[in-house]
């Protein structure tokens, strides 16, 4: 039969797209399509993948075409690929749970490789029956050299059952640095996708897919859709990390969708960590999750750690960065010729600048923002705006009262560094954060040159977790700024970030604080996991904060005009969800912003009607469902 013999047929397609309002578009063709196929559709004057969702013979569909406002176009197969009916479904699923399209969806889960190359996908082999028992979602939760080697014996065991494993950690750093420890031994049947060219990147893919031997794939979340007919599990590492929320539309969280993706296909889904999201550990108390082993609740680790009152070290009127424990302990590893690491939680010399004439906070002009205060041997001390990148000179006035009387307050990794090299100018000093290592490639070699040397200092912020490994000495200058942030999930952070520290330390910590009456910061320094979960599980229940509810939070820019119209517009539509509006300046471009935040039980989502709502809002409001913060 010759194409134009064959029968016209038209199909339902999602643009696999970001920023596609639309769920679906329709085409016609002659070609032979299945649910699943994946095809080349014209959009916005250019030709994007879409994904068919629905096949229907011209003939039967005659009647809604003649009704049909819009006219149908013609398209055509781009592979011989397609994705699982099982997969589809779990787009669907998470495109529900999140008020989005499938094809936002799929945007945000298939990388760039896999849309320009779909037969790297693999995908269509796998079992596509509907799964009626879906396994339990397993739970790991033991400090990082105790999960990897359950991890290591976890993969042994599948590879002597036949079953590939698929590992995905946050970020490409941690994909290298897992590959390095889980292939001793099995180094010809682990792949990993991390730091490798476009055509070296496929070539990779295409021995993951050809390779007899079951095999370990190790990712990020860019690769998810890969699979293999043998692939049975699925490890999410660190699935505390913030790193698996997408920061940009669709704003969704991996583990949702592979949560989702376990049910669908069957896949067992482990989620580990040192320290497991409160969501997980509540979800595993309520008996929807399992341990895979004994879940620890006390962190066990080989160094000694201090918590140190900051405030019993102010002896004179001079502000002091360092407690005479952690300068004791900078001499010591000079001395011994070790390596010591300071943990600064901001970037810059000071975080903010308060007038004391008036009290008013240094602002950024153009968004609001309060301004950094950065100091650098090329420019000297300048005022930079981390929200939108502006820049205003050292010699500027209160803004509110023009005084010249204007104090930096809070300390940033700058002025860490400029005292740490007052006392000790002959030792080498190195600094990992955003500004001084902008790429991955930067920070690598900053790591590597500290791991080189005898001794030093490495000065860091969180982006030195990524890089560091073990070190003798740690010191923890301070992160009471976070404390002030009023958000339902600050003190998981906290917690968090203490914990990653002092799995870091080799022998001897110092954590500095002027809270020191804070719980939690003694829960951490503890390692007492259980007793920071009840206090934390207690408090959020109380407060209805999730996991006991789920947070919606729409938000949108304009002028004044425009912000009045969207309130009354917001207010009307979800009248009956209780709407919290609120109203603020944009922390990027310093427009007008306007808030709405709906609060849920947990049970009800997701709910149809209200997720088509959201679904219907336009372009110019952004939802997020279920966000780590609602600030």
């Amino acid at each position: 039969m010759t194409e134009s013999e064959k029968e016209l047929k038209v199909v339902e397609v999602i643009p696999i797209m970001r920023g596609i309002v639309r769920p679906s578009l329709s085409y016609f063709t002659r070609e032979d399509l299945n649910v699943g196929s994946f095809v080349k559709i014209p959009v916005r004057n250019t030709g994007v993948p879409g994904l068919v969702i629905g096949v229907r013979n011209a003939k039967t569909a005659k009647t809604d075409l003649k009704r049909a406002s819009f006219a149908l176009k013609k398209l055509s197969r781009s592979s011989e690929s397609s994705l699982s009916p099982a997969f589809v479904r779990a787009a669907e699923k998470s495109a529900k749970y999140y008020a989005t399209t499938v094809g936002n969806i799929l945007g945000a889960i298939l990388g760039k490789v896999f849309l320009e190359n779909p037969n790297l996908i693999n995908s269509g082999i796998v079992n596509n029956k509907k799964i009626n028992t879906p396994k339990e979602i397993l739970l790991i939760q033991l400090n990082d050299e105790e999960r990897f080697r359950e991890y290591k014996s976890l993969i042994r065991e599948s590879f002597a059952r036949g079953e590939s494993i698929l590992f995905c950690v946050p970020t490409h750093e941690e994909a290298l640095r897992a590959h390095d420890f889980l292939s001793k031994g099995i180094v010809n049947y682990t792949f990993v996708t991390s730091n490798k060219t476009p055509n070296k990147l496929k070539e990779t893919l295409k021995q993951a897919i050809k390779e007899k031997h079951p095999i370990l794939f190790i990712t990020t979340s860019s690769f998810i859709a890969f699979n293999r007919k043998d692939l049975k599990t699925i490890i999410l590492e660190r699935e505390n990390s913030r790193a698996y929320q997408t920061l940009s539309r669709p704003f969704i969280n991996i583990k949702v969708f592979l949560e989702n993706l376990s049910k669908e296909t069957g896949l067992t889904l482990i989620l580990g960590d040192s320290v497991l999201s409160i969501e997980s550990l509540w979800q595993e108390k309520q008996g929807r999750y399992a341990e895979l082993s004994p879940i620890k609740w006390r962190t066990s680790r080989q160094s000694n750690s201090q918590l140190i009152d900051m405030k019993l070290q102010t002896q004179t009127p001079k502000f002091e960065i360092f407690s005479k424990e952690l300068k004791d302990l900078m001499t010591k590893s000079i001395t011994e010729k070790r390596k010591i690491f300071l943990f600064s939680l901001r970037k810059g010399f000071s975080p903010s600048t308060v007038c004391q004439d008036c009290g008013s906070i240094l602002s950024c002009e153009n968004c609001g923002a309060p301004l950094v205060l950065h100091s650098s041997t090329k420019m000297g001390r300048i005022y930079v705006c981390h929200a939108c990148t502006a820049k205003r000179p050292a010699e500027t006035r209160c803004d509110a009262c023009q005084s010249w009387n204007l104090v930096p307050l809070g300390v940033g990794i700058d002025r860490v560094t400029e005292e740490v090299r007052e006392m000790f100018p002959d030792t080498p000093i190195f600094i990992l954060d955003k500004e001084h290592a902008p790429t991955a490639k930067k920070a690598s070699i900053i790591a590597k040159k500290f791991a080189e040397e005898k001794g030093g200092i490495m000065l860091g912020t969180e982006l030195a977790f990524l890089y560091l490994e073990k070190v003798p000495y740690v010191g923890l200058i301070s992160l009471d700024s976070l404390f002030s942030i009023p958000d339902f999930s600050i003190h998981e952070r906290i917690f968090y970030l203490v914990t990653r520290l002092l799995e870091i330390s080799e022998t001897e910590t110092i954590i500095q604080t002027r809270n020191i009456g804070k719980e939690i910061l003694s829960f951490a320094e503890q390692g007492n996991i259980l007793d920071f979960y009840r206090t934390e599980i207690t408090e959020r229940e109380e407060l209805k904060y999730p996991p006991f509810s789920i947070f919606i939070k729409v938000t949108s820019e304009g002028t004044m005009k425009d912000i009045e119209k969207k309130t009354a517009y917001l207010k009307s539509l979800f009248i009956e969800h209780e709407p919290n509006i609120i109203h603020s300046r944009g922390m990027k471009t310093g427009h007008l912003t306007v808030s709405m935040i709906l609060r849920l039980p947990r049970e009800s989502w997701p709910k149809t009607e209200l997720s088509d709502k959201l679904l219907l809002l336009p372009p110019d409001f952004s939802i997020k469902v279920d966000p780590e913060s609602i600030l």
